[in-house]
């Protein structure tokens, strides 16, 4: 499938904007403008946030792992020194029993526990998500209020995508635990291998697609289904960028299995700011990719093929248009927007009411007696 037919795919539509003006070509560079004008105001979102919202995760995360090896390893019976196994005082264990009942811990308490924090956390960034696409749009965001008033409109949405992605990691993390509880007794196989690859790339391309379905929430008014078709196909057309942005986004929690020092830092950030930023960035990112991809296509929908220009002061926004459109004449989104404005144009001209029938001219007849 080629990339004008992923682009004639999407589905198109106004996006929830209030305020008006030329739409601005985002980018991390416009995202750490607004952090700059707005830093106050994140880190109040953030707290609200993870303190309502994020901080069992974050404690799974950052700081349960830690607890759970200092006490298995440490109080908890098993006192190791070094790799030679010989306990103190008295007790002679193998570091393969000592990692036989950490991983029992992590099956039986620690995913379950870990999942279930994953809901609260991805529902409660419907909030976050408004705020942000409020902060790059310009537009006036109250932080509290706005906040929950994202919650408001879209707990639905987030609601589903919360329980979808707790399922998933759900079986990902039981995967590959089993997988790293094989390679700590030395009996890690070519199947466990395959296995644990094939998990990290899962989670992998799920983070890539979330990138674009939770910004997606907090900009259209889409259907779910929709939502996460623009979302899949938008991945498949930006796949480099977006596996780049979530390689980013899941290193920065990769990071808790560094060390405690480094644990209790990334732990902090994340409780501080780290949740605003990696959202301002998914909203600005993406939004880049919503105004090169979606919004042409809907405006040419919408006009037949003529795009709204706005004027700007000492340019002249048709010259400019047309300059546009010439040089994006052969690439896949001129293609497809001029598609769509010809499917448009056709229906259009199909549902177009027809003309009154015309009347049939009457023969006239004289009624006047002949002589």
């Amino acid at each position: 499938m080629s990339r004008v037919d992923l682009l004639l795919k999407l589905t198109v539509d106004r996006d929830r904007r209030t305020n008006t003006g030329e739409v601005e070509q985002h980018s991390v560079k416009h995202a750490f403008s607004v952090f700059s004008e707005n830093l106050s105001k994140m880190l109040l979102i953030n707290l609200v946030y993870a303190f309502i919202f994020a901080l069992p995760f974050i404690f799974c995360v950052f700081v349960w792992p830690m607890l759970a090896k200092n006490y298995f390893f440490g109080s908890g019976g098993y006192n190791f020194i070094g790799q030679v196994g010989i306990g103190y005082p008295g007790v002679v264990n193998t570091m393969a029993e000592g990692y036989a009942i950490l991983f029992k811990h992590y099956f039986n308490m620690y995913i379950p526990v870990l999942s279930a924090s994953i809901v609260p956390m991805v529902f409660g960034l419907s909030g976050v998500f408004h705020c942000m696409r409020g902060y790059m749009w310009g537009e006036n965001v109250r932080p509290v209020k706005s906040f929950f008033r994202g919650i408001k409109r879209l707990w639905k949405p987030f609601l589903i995508t919360a329980f979808a992605v707790a399922a998933i990691m759900c079986g990902v993390l039981y995967g590959c635990y089993w997988h790293i509880s094989l390679l700590k007794a030395g009996a890690a196989n070519a199947g466990s291998w395959i296995l644990f690859i094939f998990l990290i790339l899962l989670v992998w391309v799920m983070v890539a697609i979330l990138y674009f379905l939770l910004p997606i929430f907090a900009c259209y008014r889409f259907s779910y289904k929709d939502s996460l078709k623009n979302s899949a196909l938008l991945f498949l057309i930006l796949f480099p960028g977006a596996l780049f942005a979530s390689a980013f986004t899941i290193g920065v929690f990769m990071l808790s299995a560094a060390g405690s020092v480094l644990n209790f830092l990334i732990g902090i950030l994340m409780l501080g700011l780290g949740f605003t930023f990696l959202a301002g960035l998914w909203t600005s990112c993406a939004q880049k990719a919503f105004g090169n991809f979606i919004l042409p296509q809907f405006e040419s929908g919408q006009s037949g093929g003529k795009m709204k220009v706005d004027a700007r002061r000492g340019v002249n926004p048709y010259k400019e248009a047309k300059q546009k459109k010439k040089e994006q004449e052969k690439s896949a989104i001129g293609q497809a927007t001029k598609q769509r404005a010809e499917d448009a144009a056709a229906n259009a001209e199909e549902n177009a009411p027809t003309d009154k029938k015309k009347k049939k001219a009457t023969k006239h007849v004289s009624y006047k007696r002949k002589k």
